[in-house]
């Protein structure tokens, strides 16, 4: 197994699987259902999996990885008939490619699928967890979405009708989001009707532009209409236009009383030309 550098005192690593399983029922009825894993193995395997991934990642630390939301989202019936039809969809910052297997075990095609990610030990931690490694035939592809200089995701470049990216675009400041957008524009296909999902940390509050560049922040959290500013700051860089849609919601961090509340947004941006 691919053993990755982690840090098991941090305070984003939760060793235990959490109490509360709500949000993680589909994840386990695909890790039973698509990998064949017997229901009373799945705590142990996925555990095993996950105590040799890097944890300064929260998604990962917190199991929240788990929580295959994708089936929830408004766009989701439309992505599944136009993957069935031949339309593709890259998974940006695929992480263990979790997205990938629910789209298959939901009946889109394999080979209509991908996934990209900075880290490649992440993709073959992927095959472990869901068994797969010899019959998914979806592609993956390791670089870095901010790299200029990287060449190795150009091989998608204008493969693609949808673009799910969750945790992505809030681990970057504005003008690295931005850069991060005009690199996954470059991914859909020339006059596709294209859609952009996910979801990420989000606030109800966000800092004008200026008051974030004095501030020093590294990072920019948005709301569903600083998110649109973003998007059609990308669109003037691509000679495109964008339409940003959302939802803003709280969630607990953690399972105890004290833990942190965050707000996420939940977005969906179509393509308008």
């Amino acid at each position: 197994m691919t053993a990755l550098v982690y840090n098991k005192e941090s305070q984003r690593y939760t060793k235990e699987l959490p109490t509360d399983r709500t949000n993680y029922l589909q994840a386990w009825k695909l890790l039973e259902s698509y990998s064949k894993i017997p229901a009373d193995k799945i705590d142990a395997h996925v555990t095993e999996i996950v105590t040799f991934a890097i944890f300064h990642y929260p998604c990962i630390g917190r199991w929240r990885f788990l929580d295959l939301y994708i089936t929830q989202a408004p766009e989701y019936p439309e992505i599944i008939t136009r993957l069935k039809s031949g339309d593709k969809l890259l998974d940006v910052g695929c992480c263990f490619g979790h997205i990938v297997r629910q789209l298959v075990f939901d009946g889109a095609p394999a080979q209509n699928l991908a996934g990209t990610d900075l880290r490649p030990e992440f993709v073959e931690l992927g095959y472990e967890l869901f068994r797969d490694k010899e019959t998914l035939t979806s592609q993956f592809v390791t670089g870095d979405a901010l790299d200029s200089e990287n060449k190795s995701l150009e091989v998608f470049d204008g493969k693609f009708d949808f673009v799910h990216a969750a945790s992505f675009f809030h681990l970057f400041g504005w003008d690295d989001q931005v850069t991060a957008g005009v690199r996954v524009v470059k991914f859909l296909k020339p006059g596709s009707k294209a859609i952009i999902l996910g979801r990420q940390v989000g606030t109800r509050k966000p800092v004008s532009l200026e008051a974030y560049r004095a501030s020093g922040e590294r990072r920019y959290h948005h709301n569903v209409e600083t998110f649109q500013n973003m998007w059609d700051e990308i669109g003037e860089k691509t000679g495109t236009k964008w339409k940003a849609t959302g939802e803003l919601f709280e969630r607990k961090v953690g399972e105890e009383d004290d833990d942190e509340v965050r707000t996420i947004l939940r977005f969906a941006v179509f393509k308008l030309d």
